[in-house]
């Protein structure tokens, strides 16, 4: 799971002003110091919750450890969640997604499904191309709008059809 763009809608207009209906402002500081207006929808912790059936929830996010002492409470979502140990590379070649690779080496040959607002299709490519790559849902959320209920019905399509 990402946060920025996914979880917290920061290109959606109404962002700066008053938050969209279910949406709570939050100021959070992650390790580093610098504080961050976050908005926040507690409904979106219930789906994920829900998909926890199905999956197996870990952040894949810049906010890294801190999403789960910072984000996990605010959305009720357990705070022992994995966290896929992302490094921003100095130099990025592709038109994939930076984190594509370090995802694909992270759940080896499990299926997954994976939501983001950097996936486009040279993501998907890299992916269905990657050798041993288990089956998967590369899912963009677009971040001004962010996860909305049709995004929760896709992976949990792609969830029954995992148990089928």
């Amino acid at each position: 799971m990402d946060v920025d763009g996914p979880l917290n809608p920061f290109q959606a207009r109404w962002f700066r002003h008053s938050p969209r209906h279910g949406y709570a402002v939050y100021q959070l500081t992650p390790a580093g110091g610098m504080t961050y207006r976050v908005v926040l929808n507690p409904a979106h912790g219930r789906d994920l919750d829900e998909l926890s059936n199905a999956f197996d929830l870990a952040w894949a996010t810049t906010w890294q450890h801190d999403a789960n002492r910072l984000i996990s409470p605010l959305l009720g979502l357990p705070d022992d969640l994995p966290v896929v140990p992302l490094r921003m590379p100095a130099h990025h070649v592709g038109r994939w997604c930076w984190k594509t690779d370090q995802i694909a080496d992270w759940v080896g040959d499990r299926p997954f499904a994976w939501f983001d607002d950097e996936i486009n299709r040279a993501t998907r490519d890299r992916l269905a191309y990657a050798p041993g790559m288990g089956e998967h849902l590369a899912l963009r959320i677009e971040p001004h709008i962010g996860l909305r209920p049709t995004d929760i019905e896709r992976l949990r399509v792609f969830a029954n059809g995992l148990a089928a």
